[in-house]
């Protein structure tokens, strides 16, 4: 059992260690790093400085959860099915998986506010399944139990979100962490193989409207046909997370950190967008964007260890701007292309030292699609393809991981997304 369980964390930590081992030490649940939105998957895991609806994508940026709440009031995801993790080492049982839920309201009407002020709240799950494993007995080769091993996280999320001239989502995650890879210990120590453990994160998202700041600003219309608008925005994400305590199976003294992080990113999406119904409609658009994260742990040869504060080692203008590469920092970048709000194409890379690989992803989504009939459809606005169309979306998402030497090659993350849009007028 034990030598299972480190060939498992051994193909883990291969994939997560951003930087040599000498600058930056192993730590405890090295299973919080992997990105969970399918979405994001899709452009080498970018999801913590990208606007979007996806139910898993606070968990990347608490942030998320404030801009979503400034127009919509509930949103649902599901793991369909669990991804089985880390397919090329052929490890039974071996799943990720993941749901989450997240709500909100926007308080302008109700407060009669001059801006847009909204709050949500959410909860995640988020389980790394290990398999099952045997107990022999010491005095022989017989099997006296068997033991479910696995991690998990439960993730309550805390959110605010402004509009006014720009759009800016400030929100925090809470999380209560239990591995639980041994119910004896290991072979040589005697005691529990379970740990527990809380950590918090801290994100903010900001998105600025540049088009319609231009329209604002000069009083001359963009309009390109009849209804028809062009859109740019820029976004810019920051999140420090894992923030908390160490976490020890057995001994304090032999405790591990948490794999504390830090994310900064930005990107843009441009194209065309149509008055549809009470919403606006983007017929067409491109999105890129780029990302550099940083675990934040230092482990010195007597074997203390030291956080780095701020951005760490990401330097903003060198890594996230202009894209350079930094052998401390793990590089994510990835573009979107999109059609109706009914398909997304998407594809991205990540880069490190000793670490690289392409991701590429897509989504079909059901409000789009709606749109598009409410378009050739007598009195949409008053029919129930409108308001449909107006109000609720259903997505699946897709993402898989190119076929290199890392040691996520020929994963796949796919999911499930409700979303209910904001019903006020």
């Amino acid at each position: 059992m034990g030598k299972a369980i480190v060939t498992i964390f051994v193909a883990a930590a291969a994939h997560f260690s951003p930087a040599p081992t000498w600058a930056q030490g192993e730590t405890a649940v090295p299973f919080m790093r992997i990105t969970t939105s399918p979405e994001g998957n899709g452009m080498g895991g970018i999801r913590a400085s990208q606007p979007t609806t996806d139910a898993f994508a606070p968990l990347a940026n608490p942030g998320q959860l404030g801009l979503f709440t400034l127009t919509n009031l509930f949103t649902a995801g599901v793991y369909a099915p669990r991804t089985n993790w880390l397919p090329q080492f052929s490890l039974p049982g071996l799943t990720y998986g993941a749901t989450a839920f997240n709500a909100g309201y926007n308080f302008r009407e109700m407060l009669s506010l001059p801006f847009d002020l909204s709050a949500g709240i959410g909860y995640s799950r988020v389980s790394l399944d290990l398999g099952t494993f045997t107990v022999t007995s010491s005095e022989g080769p017989w099997v006296i139990d068997k033991f479910e091993a696995e991690e998990h996280y439960d993730c309550y999320s805390i959110a605010v979100g402004f509009d006014y001239v720009v759009r800016l989502g400030i929100g925090m995650n809470f999380k209560q962490i239990e591995s639980r890879l041994s119910p004896i210990g290991t072979e040589q120590e005697q005691g529990s193989g379970t740990a527990t453990a809380a950590a918090a994160d801290f994100g903010l998202l900001l998105e600025v409207p540049v088009a319609e700041l231009i329209t604002a600003a000069s009083g001359a219309s963009l309009e390109v046909a009849p209804r028809v608008n062009p859109f740019l925005d820029l976004s810019l994400g920051y999140v420090k997370a894992n923030v908390g305590d160490e976490m020890s199976y057995v001994d304090a003294a032999q405790a591990d950190p948490l794999p504390r992080t830090a994310i900064a990113g930005l990107g843009f999406e441009a194209g065309l967008l149509v008055k549809s119904g009470a919403s606006d409609w983007k017929i067409a658009s491109f999105r890129m964007a780029r990302q550099a994260d940083d675990l934040l742990v230092s482990r010195h040869p007597d074997g203390t260890i030291e956080y780095q504060s701020g951005l760490g080692d990401i330097e903003f203008w060198q890594n996230v701007f202009l894209g350079h590469d930094n052998a401390m920092v793990t590089m994510r970048g990835g573009w979107q292309i999109q059609v109706g709000e009914m398909l997304y194409l998407r594809g991205g890379s990540v880069e490190s030292t000793g670490l690289s690989y392409t991701t590429s992803g897509y989504s079909i989504c059901l409000g789009g699609l709606l749109k598009l009939i409410g378009l050739f459809t007598p009195d949409a606005n008053a029919s129930w393809v409108g308001f449909a169309a107006d109000h609720f979306d259903l997505q699946f998402h897709r993402a898989s991981y190119g076929e290199t030497a890392s040691p996520v090659s020929g994963t796949s993350t796919q999911s499930l997304n409700l979303v209910v849009k904001d019903l006020l007028p």
